[in-house]
Parts: C-alpha cells; sequence; structure tokens
C-alpha cells in the first residue's frame, strides 16, 4: 500500500505526518469540561464534578493542574473549553501564572467558573492558621514555620482586624530643616533645607524603647498622598524621629508643617480585643491575638496573606473568570517604607493583566487585599479591550479598579491600555491600608476608549475615580473615555485632602466624556483643603461634564483648575458646597470653560469660591462664560458674583449684582435667580426631580433622573468593612 504523506509548516519547519496507515490509531478524545474540588486529585481525570464512589477518579485539587489540562486542550476539544470550580477555598502555593499558552481563541473561548449552585469558591492567597495556643486573658499566640512570609493583614471569620496604632485621634508633626544641605536633607524649604527621612515630634508621643523598632510604622498623612515609613530611631532629647526610608519631595509631599500622623504596629499598644501582633523578634516568629468576645481562632477562620498577588496574566486572550472570588495578597511596607504617590502607581494589583485582550471578569468577588483590587495595563490587540463587570471589590488596601500607567515617552496610543469596560461594579471600603491618592476606587491612567458605567463607588478616603494624570502639562493617550452613570458618595471622610468625586487632570487631548453621575458627601481633612464634587484639575483639556448631580461637598461643586483649558458644562445640578458652588484656578488665562443650563442651589457659601482667578475686564466670556443657569439661595438672599484683582487671587475687584453682572461683563445673560422647584433636596430625602413648572426647562435645562446611577439593579446587603483611620465627617442634617 503506498503511503500518503502531508506536510504541516511549523515555526520554520516542515513535519512530515503520514496519513493512511492501517495501523495508526484514531485521535483520542479530549474533553471540553473540567472540574476542580476541595476533596479532588490532582492524578484524577478532572472530568467529573465529584469523586466517583471507587475514588479511583474526580476532579482535580488545584487550579494549576486544572491550568496543564486546559493548555493541552486547546485546539483538540471540541468547542468551548470550561472549568468549573466546586465551592470552599483554594489556597495557592504560589501566585496564578497565565499567559498566552491559556489562552482561548474567539471560535474556542475558555471559561473559568464557580460551578453552578455551589457558594462562590474563593481563590486565596493565604493561608489558614491553626494550632492555636491559650495564654489567657483573651490573647492567643501561635509560633510560625521558618517558611512563612511576613505579612502586615490578618482575617478573622472574613473581616480585616488592624495591628494596634498607639492612639486613638491624629498626632502633629512638623518636618526637620537644616540651615545647610545634608544627607536626606536637600530640598530647599524657606531659609533651609527640608529633611525626607525624620520629623519633628511633641514630647511624649513617641518612644526610643520600642520593640522591634523597624517594624513600627509613620502614617503620614501629607495632602492627597499617604505615606506609610518606617521607623529607625527616636531621640527625644531633640524630638526628632528617624525612619528607614525617604519620602517624596516637593510641596505637597513628605513632612508638612502642623500635619497628622500615626504611629501603628507598637507591641507596647497591642491591648484591645481584635488587635493582632507579630513579633519577628522571637525565633521563630509568634503571632499574638487578642480575641473579641465570642472568639477562638482554633475554631474561626483566620487567614493570614502569603502570595504577593493572587493572579498575574501575560498575553492572555479570550478567557473568562466568572463567579469567583480573590482575597489575600501579600503587599507590605518595604524596608525603606512607602513613599505615597499621586494615584498609587507603585503599588502591585491583587489581579494583574498585562498585555491581554478579550479577558472579562463577571459576577467575581475581589476582597480582603493589601494593594489594587485588579488592574488592566496594556493590550494584546489594538482596539480590542477587557471587561469588569457585575462584580464586588470591597475592603480593599489601596484602590479598586487601575487601568493603564502613567504615561511615558515610549508608549503608543496602540500599546496602552484602551476599549476597557468597567460597568455595574460595586466598589467600597477602600484604601484600608494605603489610604491616599487620587481617585482610587477607578483609576484611568494613559488610557483610551474606556467606559466606566453605573458603578457604585463609597466609602474610599480620597476620591472615587481618576481621569488621567499628566501633572506636567504633557501629552497622555487619555481621550475618548466615557465616565457615566457612577454613583458616588462618602469620599475622603476627613481623612486626606484636595480630592473629587471624579477627578482629571488629562492633557492635550479630546473627547473625554462625564455625564450622569451622581457625587455626594465628599469630606476632605478639616485641617486641609479640597473636597471637591467635579474637579477639573491643572492642565486638563476638553472635558465635557453634563447631566450630573452634585450635592453635600466640603468645599467646591465645581473646580477648573490653573491651565485647565476648553471644558464644557452643561446641564448639570450643583448644590450645597460647604465653600463655593464653582472655582478657578489660581492662575488661569485662557478659556477655560463654558458652564451653560446648570442649576445652583446654595446655601451658606457663595456661587463663586475665592482665592480663584476671577479676573475680568470689559466682556469675560472668553476666559469663562456662564449663561442659561439658574441659581438659587435657599435663605431666599439674591446671587451676587464677583471678580478678582490680578496677582492677588484672595482679594475681589467689585461685587455685582446678576442685572449688572450681565450688563458690565456679558456673563449669565439669560440666567435667572428663581427657585427651581426640586421635589425635597434637603437631606436625608435628597430628592432632586423638578416640578413640571421649573424655570429651568425655560433655560433649556433637560431633567435626568439620579436613580439611573449605580449598579442595576442595586444591591441588596453589603458587608461591613471595618474604619481603618480616624474618621472626620461632616453631619449631612446640620453642616450643609
Amino acid at each position: 500500500m503506498t503511503k500518503r504523506f502531508t506536510g504541516v509548516l511549523v515555526a520554520g519547519c516542515l513535519v512530515l505526518t503520514s496519513a493512511g496507515l492501517s495501523a495508526s490509531k484514531p485521535a483520542q478524545s479530549v474533553a471540553s469540561t473540567y472540574y476542580v474540588a476541595t476533596d479532588g486529585n490532582d492524578s484524577f481525570s478532572g472530568t467529573l464534578p465529584a469523586p466517583n464512589p471507587a475514588d479511583t477518579d474526580g476532579p482535580f485539587l488545584t487550579l494549576q493542574r486544572a491550568q496543564q489540562a486546559v493548555e493541552k486542550a486547546i485546539g483538540r476539544a471540541e468547542g468551548p473549553i470550561t472549568v468549573e470550580i466546586r465551592g470552599g477555598t483554594y489556597y495557592l502555593g504560589a501566585t496564578l501564572d497565565f499567559t498566552h499558552r491559556d489562552s482561548g481563541t474567539e471560535a474556542q473561548p475558555i471559561t473559568w467558573e464557580g460551578y453552578p449552585g455551589d457558594p462562590q469558591p474563593l481563590i486565596s492567597a493565604g493561608e489558614r492558621l491553626t494550632g492555636w495556643t491559650s495564654a489567657g486573658g483573651g490573647l492567643w499566640t501561635l509560633q510560625l514555620p521558618a517558611s512563612f512570609q511576613y505579612f502586615e493583614a490578618l482575617y478573622v471569620n472574613g473581616t480585616r482586624r488592624y495591628r494596634p496604632s498607639t492612639s486613638s485621634d491624629y498626632l502633629f508633626l512638623n518636618p526637620v530643616v537644616l540651615s545647610a544641605p545634608a544627607a536626606n536633607c536637600t530640598e530647599p524649604w524657606g531659609d533651609g533645607y527640608r529633611c525626607s527621612d525624620r520629623f519633628s515630634f511633641t514630647s511624649g508621643n513617641l518612644l526610643p524603647t520600642y520593640s522591634n523598632i523597624t517594624d513600627v510604622e509613620i502614617v503620614n498623612f501629607e495632602d492627597w498622598t499617604v505615606s506609610r515609613m518606617r521607623l529607625q530611631s527616636v531621640d527625644t532629647n531633640t524630638k526628632i524621629a528617624y525612619l528607614t526610608g525617604n519620602t517624596e519631595s516637593g510641596q505637597f509631599f513628605g513632612f508638612l508643617p502642623g500635619h497628622r500622623y500615626l504611629v501603628q504596629n507598637a507591641e507596647e499598644s497591642f491591648s484591645q480585643p481584635g488587635q493582632w501582633y507579630l513579633n519577628r523578634g522571637s525565633t521563630p516568629w509568634t503571632l499574638e491575638y487578642r480575641a473579641m468576645t465570642g472568639e477562638n481562632p482554633n475554631t474561626d477562620e483566620v487567614i493570614v496573606p502569603q502570595q504577593p498577588q493572587i493572579l498575574v496574566a501575560h498575553e492572555l486572550e479570550y478567557v473568562t473568570f466568572n463567579n469567583l472570588g480573590f482575597s489575600h495578597d501579600d503587599y507590605v511596607v518595604p524596608p525603606q517604607g512607602h513613599a505615597g504617590n499621586s494615584g498609587e502607581t507603585s503599588t502591585p494589583a491583587s489581579l494583574s493583566f498585562n498585555d491581554c485582550s478579550n479577558v472579562a471578569l463577571s459576577g467575581v468577588t475581589i476582597a480582603h487585599t493589601q494593594g489594587w483590587g485588579i488592574e488592566f495595563v496594556g493590550t494584546a490587540v489594538a482596539g480590542s479591550g477587557n471587561t469588569i463587570s457585575g462584580s464586588l471589590l470591597y475592603d480593599i488596601g489601596t484602590g479598586g479598579v487601575r487601568l493603564g500607567l502613567l504615561p511615558s515617552p515610549e508608549e503608543t496610543e496602540d500599546s496602552v491600555a484602551q476599549s476597557n469596560t468597567v460597568s455595574n461594579n460595586e466598589i467600597y471600603g477602600g484604601g484600608r491600608f494605603l489610604p491616599g491618592g487620587e481617585g482610587t476606587g477607578i483609576w484611568i491612567g494613559s488610557s483610551h476608549h474606556n467606559l466606566i458605567s453605573n458603578n457604585e463607588v463609597q466609602d474610599f478616603y480620597n476620591g472615587a475615580i481618576e481621569l488621567g494624570q499628566s501633572p506636567s502639562g504633557s501629552a497622555t493617550n487619555t481621550y475618548d473615555n466615557v465616565i457615566e452613570y457612577n454613583l458616588l458618595h462618602d469620599l475622603g471622610q476627613g481623612v486626606t485632602s484636595d480630592m473629587g468625586c471624579v477627578h482629571a487632570a488629562s492633557s492635550n487631548n479630546i473627547g473625554n466624556l462625564i455625564t450622569n453621575n451622581v457625587c455626594h458627601d465628599v469630606t476632605n481633612d478639616p485641617g486641609g483643603y479640597g473636597g471637591n464634587g467635579i474637579y477639573l484639575d491643572t492642565h486638563s483639556q476638553n472635558i465635557t461634564v453634563q447631566n450630573n448631580l452634585v450635592y453635600r461637598v466640603s468645599d467646591t461643586a465645581l473646580f477648573v483648575n490653573s491651565n485647565a483649558l476648553g471644558h464644557t458644562i452643561d446641564n448639570n445640578i450643583f448644590a450645597y458646597a460647604r465653600l463655593g458652588m464653582i472655582r478657578r484656578g489660581t492662575e488661569s488665562p485662557g478659556g477655560t470653560f463654558a458652564a451653560e443650563r446648570n442649576i445652583f442651589l446654595y446655601d451658606i457659601a457663595p456661587v463663586q469660591r475665592i482665592p480663584a482667578d476671577w479676573v475680568c475686564e470689559g466682556n469675560c466670556t472668553s476666559t469663562f462664560d456662564l449663561d442659561s443657569n439658574v441659581y438659587w439661595n435657599t435663605n431666599g438672599t439674591a446671587p451676587t458674583f464677583i471678580t478678582t484683582i490680578q496677582g492677588a487671587p484672595d482679594r475681589t475687584a467689585g461685587e455685582y449684582t446678576l442685572a449688572q453682572w450681565a450688563s458690565d461683563f456679558g456673563e449669565d445673560v439669560h440666567s435667572v435667580n428663581q427657585s427651581p422647584d426640586f421635589a425635597s433636596p434637603a437631606y436625608p430625602k435628597d430628592d432632586y426631580a423638578l416640578d413640571l413648572g421649573s424655570p429651568a426647562f425655560a433655560m433649556g435645562f433637560r431633567s435626568f433622573s439620579a436613580s439611573d446611577a449605580g449598579p442595576q439593579p442595586p444591591p441588596v446587603t453589603l458587608a461591613t468593612v471595618p474604619v481603618a483611620f480616624p474618621l472626620q465627617k461632616l453631619n449631612p442634617a446640620t453642616d450643609f
């Protein structure tokens, strides 16, 4: 019989295969569905959802074994490939690593999902602790194996427990400024040089005799950033504390006059139920926990993080993760400390997707993290993005969702993260370890064509959403992003300063849209500044802000900062800001914004916030253009408008009635001073529905519904996340 050969070109080589041989074996069928279970075995086939009666076959035990099976099945199995994971907790011995080898295709997508009908499985980068010894009085101790990694988080029955703090309220510090430059003291500061590795403290607030002193952490509240540094030594004679590393330099960073700090993880303060302390000075390390009433760590679930990240993927495509839980990454403060930075961009994410496309996460839970929840960086295919939807992110150590990176000279619009969708998610209880940054609920870096829709972001210690970050004004690839129908509230909470529900710093680009969002209850540190609603920061450009509802903010409802150009502010409702309804930066030449068909409802604050650049001679509309707006002071007082003096943004040049404002400066020519006739806007009803006879409609105002913002439908219940830092919130009933 004649042999017949066919050739296949693989990696540049011709591989010959024979066909038509009577002795050839038929191709074996390959399964397309695999199972993983806590009672499985990696020697099983993985094709049964439970062990058979003889316990000779059944599901796999580990996710890594399922990965191997999927890699072999790709291209051989019929149709889509699915891995179904039974309920239970899966403790990882190493970070899950996904690459292009784990990818599906459009014709053969791959799904990793919770087994239908089972409780959502949890994939944990931690380890459960057992074998505790009672030391009496509610104190339990555990000696850890030498193989254990250092950790800075502990969870009891799914709730974060905190390490001890030396005080229940904030302490206050001052910078150390030398008359001449020295090591770590080189930044010009007034008449001297500020140090970045030390600060001055009040007598009695720090001890020189702390046990394991380099494990004692100084939480330094700067402005919008927060550094978490390690203590090196304490000099009680000079009242100077020295650190193991340096904070960032700059007027907003490092140790600032009269700013707050906390001292955490000092064994000497380990005294309250619910606290824990890891003694690394003993051999082996000894973990101590003071149980709360009714707790027993030998029967309760006590978990500590062990792997630095939960899942890291590179060049992954056409993979879906559905109905899975992810928890317990082990990000820790490095030996030199953690210097806070804008956006906390240097902190890793628990789930990190790099250069991936067509990856979807649906109905997942990401909780109990130290770093970020999830990030998408770069793309595998230009124009093709990823999705996280219908998911729950809570008890997050740093931020929730990160899209892209800071801009870099090497990037191109095809290489950056793009076309991602973040939709219908609950993101709350963030910043429990690193509370600073800007917009760390959902952070968009140099990234374009993203859709951020119908998310609820709440209970963060800074802002909710960041749109671009380019403080120098350099060009970025942050364009054509849509931020819509998000519910953003209970932000800042008096912990940090300088924030907004949406903060934008996207330079030299177009197409960014902020629309139909609801923003309320934003509170900055009372000793600081900047609890804003919509915040268009320095160098931001060409953003359309429309159909948003903003109310109860501690500073300004709309802040357009210095050198922010070309913004359109249309058809919004701004209400009950404490310091001003609208503000321009102190140096704002050029056409910064046009604001038309907006409603301004206020009581204790003026329309225009100062200090600001309201410099205006003659017709002002080329620099800021206000028209067809409705102004109403609930006290019945007519609105007044101001201009400021060139070079003196805190001084007014004049004060004008609405009629004078229109006739002398060309502003608000068609605007009115009338009640907008809201249904019941005051707390607690917060009902901003307009009466059909509202004068706003005569201005061309278009009605929109606040109930459309946030996840649809909204969740029924949410787990409580313990507070991480002393809050300084305002009373919504009496402070606005």
